[in-house]
């Protein structure tokens, strides 16, 4: 399991985080550009 008290481990976690909401964003607007 991952240590959230680990500062090291809880920059990659939040570096995880962040990707995975860009990937959701360009998910989302990439078939309406290509609607369009």
């Amino acid at each position: 399991m991952i240590n959230f008290n680990d500062k090291k481990n809880r920059k990659v976690v939040s570096i995880v985080l962040i990707a995975v909401v860009i990937l959701l964003i360009v998910a989302m607007v990439l078939p309406m550009m290509l609607v369009r």
